[in-house]
């Protein structure tokens, strides 16, 4: 074999060594490796999946707290302000109806619906006129929502002395309840559904405390829906100046 030869064989057999060993992979390799990349991708989502459930599920909750505690914070300033006016009687001998504190025991669809009307000496929150003076009627009420279970607190403030025609309709103060329950409390700490200054039992006064209880729609688990609570201690029959 002359040298030319030679060198073209040692070529030749390099190439063939090299060929065999750069061999692709098998379809068995390929398979697992791909079963390890499946079981790492669904691991590493799982994670993020889970991560960004429990954000969302905390980021629901804070603001139904939020909201929660906007709405007792309202109602429980207005209350803190309440008062039955010390005013003539009329003409059959009985205290005018406007000054009554009037809470009753209702419900929309087997849901506790209940509703309250006071007159409080909270400042106006929609009106640049001076209409504390006399002080203005507050009123919560309840109506149903879009959803089936869906229940809406409204809340509406209107002047002591006001041509009913002149009445401002109530603004949505809540929403997304699912049942509002107001319970007080006399001298004696004995619990009542309803309250109405203007009877015999309750004698012109205010309740002495009024608990609020506020359930809210749970949307992860329907049965168990969020309650807040809190109780709101009234002035000893407060009197506005008049």
């Amino acid at each position: 074999m002359n040298r030319d030869s030679e060198r073209e064989y040692m070529i030749f057999h390099g190439l063939k060594s090299v060929c065999l060993s750069e061999k692709g992979f098998t379809l068995l390799e390929v398979l697992l490796a791909f079963f390890i990349f499946s079981i790492l991708f669904i691991t590493i989502y799982s994670s993020y999946s889970s991560t960004f459930k429990t954000i969302n599920m905390t980021e629901n909750r804070m603001e139904l707290y939020r909201k929660a505690a906007i709405t007792l914070e309202r109602i429980s300033e207005d209350l803190q302000a309440s008062y039955i006016s010390v005013l003539p009687p009329n003409s059959f001998g009985s205290q005018a109806e406007y000054t009554q504190f009037l809470g009753e025991d209702k419900d929309i669809n087997g849901q506790d619906a209940d509703t309250i009307n006071f007159f409080s000496r909270i400042p106006p929150l929609f009106s640049d006129e001076d209409e504390t003076a006399s002080g203005q009627l507050i009123s919560y009420s309840v109506i149903q929502g879009n959803e089936e279970d869906e229940l809406i607190l409204l809340r509406s403030e209107n002047a002591e002395f006001i041509d009913e025609a002149d009445a401002r309709e109530g603004l949505v103060l809540s929403d997304g309840l699912q049942s509002i329950n107001f319970s007080y409390y006399d001298d004696d700490g004995e619990a009542h559904e309803s309250w109405n200054s203007g009877d015999a039992d309750f004698g012109g006064r205010l309740p002495r405390m009024v608990s609020i209880a506020l359930e809210f729609l749970n949307d992860e688990n329907p049965e168990a829906p969020l309650k807040i609570m809190t109780s709101v201690v009234l002035q000893v029959n407060y009197m506005p100046m008049l």
